[in-house]
């Protein structure tokens, strides 16, 4: 059924009026805080009627209103009016990035999961890049000390990782060195998946005809690039939903959220899904399914960088979070940090 004009208005308040408070809204604050000529007992039948409509409800009977989430879709989809990141917002975030290496992939995304929490007030969270999908320029392997070296791994787009392993005694620098350009020279600009089933397959297949260098070579490149976590979700500013006056009260949906993120399948599950498709994407109330965040919010984007490599970031927050601001604030840091990963 279409809402009318002033059904549209007068549910634009409520979510407003609720967004900012925080407590259910009456017919009263709407009469005094929006000049729509119409009274009280005229403003109470039109929230009567969108709680029957389902974009509203009435926790209790003798409290004002408070949005659904069924609300809520329609302030976001229709009703809002999306603000631009604030110029303090732009600078911070650009002033930020311009100290940080691209090349350090952990410290870049550590911070833009803190400047999204301190930005938003809410929780920032980002989905690292699969580590799998990256092309290979280089691996370098440094002898730290006798049995124990460092492996230098770099991606086309740039990105630089680094760990430590352990290696055959007997090998010198001058042997890693020949192993790097030799591994190099094979499997450089490859992915690393293709990478991994290579090696496997080709010392399977050429076993016999290894010579103890190649051996040593298709070994350690394999312990290179050997599995590893391919999803990392960096997430900080949960103590900022906790101060939430929704949830200070109420320490079960807290429990609840702090189990999503501890379990973190699930979540992990959407914002790769969310991968697949441009620009922003909102998530409120059960619209996740995701078990535990049902009455959060989430405002997500995805990033890409060289060789087409992404994640995903954003803002995960109490339903009546401040769309308006959020929604623009993720925008606008994905394509920041789209920007930075796509540099040459």
């Amino acid at each position: 059924m279409e809402l009318n004009e002033r059904s549209r208005k007068v549910l634009n308040a409520v979510v407003l009026s609720y967004i900012e408070r925080a407590s259910p809204v009456g017919s009263q604050t709407v009469t005094k805080k929006f000049s729509f000529g119409l009274s009280p007992a005229t403003i109470r039948n039109i929230m009567a009627e969108l709680e029957e409509m389902g974009y509203l409800l009435q926790p209790h009977t003798s409290a004002g209103r408070i949005p659904t989430s069924k609300g809520y879709r329609l302030y976001v989809d229709e009703l809002m009016e999306e603000e631009q990141p604030s110029i303090f917002d732009e600078d911070f975030l650009e002033g930020t990035y311009l100290g940080l290496k691209r090349e350090d992939p952990h410290a870049l995304l550590q911070e833009t999961t803190r400047m999204l929490s301190l930005l938003s007030h809410y929780a920032g969270i980002v989905l690292a890049p699969k580590v799998s999908k990256a092309r290979l320029d280089r691996l370098e392997f440094i002898l730290v000390r006798k049995g124990h070296a460092l492996i230098v791994q770099v991606s086309k787009d740039g990105l630089v990782q680094h760990r430590m392993i352990d290696v055959d005694p007997e090998l010198t620098q001058k042997d890693l060195t020949r192993i790097s350009a030799f591994l190099n020279e094979k499997f450089s600009g490859l992915s690393l998946d293709e990478i991994r089933r290579r090696l496997v397959k080709e010392m399977e297949a050429e076993k016999e005809l290894y010579n103890r260098l190649l051996q040593k070579a298709s070994e350690l490149g394999q312990k290179a690039l050997a599995e590893q976590p391919e999803e990392e979700l960096y997430v900080v500013g949960t103590s900022n939903i906790l101060n939430l006056p929704e949830f200070t009260e109420n320490l079960e949906k807290m429990k609840a959220l702090f189990k999503t993120f501890e379990e973190k399948a699930v979540i992990l599950k959407l914002l790769n899904h969310c991968l697949e498709t441009e620009g922003v994407q909102i998530f409120i109330g059960s619209e996740s399914s995701v078990p535990g965040i049902e009455d959060f919010s989430l405002v997500v984007a995805s990033y890409r960088g060289g060789d087409d490599i992404g994640g995903t970031l954003g803002v995960i927050g109490p339903t009546r979070m401040e769309y308006s601001r959020v929604i623009p604030l993720v925008d606008h840091t994905a394509k920041l940090l789209s920007r930075l990963l796509d540099q040459d």
